[in-house]
């Protein structure tokens, strides 16, 4: 009987949840590689979205290396997972720009220039009014769950296996 009754206990979210959960809106632009990227593209895997920018001092580089070591943590899971850098300064961070700064980091991150002029109401739907945050969004295209910059990879790591195990 306690073993049934952890098993229908309800997933607690380390980050903060989203309640309701909200569909994450589309983003289009081109990845670091020159492909066209659009976030539905990624639907059926769980996918952490952050964005920033290149030049950026601390905070991206930061959440960035995060990122890489909670995939490193997610072994046989990490393949269905997918990083996503958004850039918030499209005009100096063009792909040619991000192919060496994501690579630095791991070269199956997408790091993606939205377009200027697409861009103000990509960063309106997502609330973004800073860089810091990461976005955590489900297999079905959902947003679940984000992340404030000093949450760890241990943290992190709980939250994105739960939504994998959905999928």
């Amino acid at each position: 009987l306690l073993s049934l009754s952890a098993c229908s206990q309800e997933h607690q979210f380390t980050g903060t949840p989203y309640d309701p959960i909200l569909p994450a809106p589309e983003l289009k632009g081109t990845n670091w590689d020159g492909q066209s990227f659009a976030m539905s593209d990624l639907r059926g895997k769980v996918v952490l979205l952050f964005f920033g920018y290149t030049f950026c001092p601390d905070v991206c580089p930061l959440t960035l290396a995060e990122m890489k070591a909670v995939v490193a943590e997610l072994g046989e899971d990490a393949n269905n997972v997918a990083v996503v850098f958004v850039s918030t300064d499209p005009e100096r961070d063009t792909p040619e720009r991000l192919a060496p700064y994501m690579q630095a980091f791991d070269s199956s991150f997408y790091g993606v220039n939205v377009p200027l002029d697409a861009l103000e109401a990509v960063k309106k739907d997502y609330g973004v009014y800073h860089t810091g945050w990461t976005y955590l969004i489900d297999g079905a295209g959902n947003l679940r769950a984000i992340f404030s910059v000093d949450m760890s990879p241990d943290q992190i790591v709980p939250d994105v296996t739960y939504l994998v195990d959905e999928l």
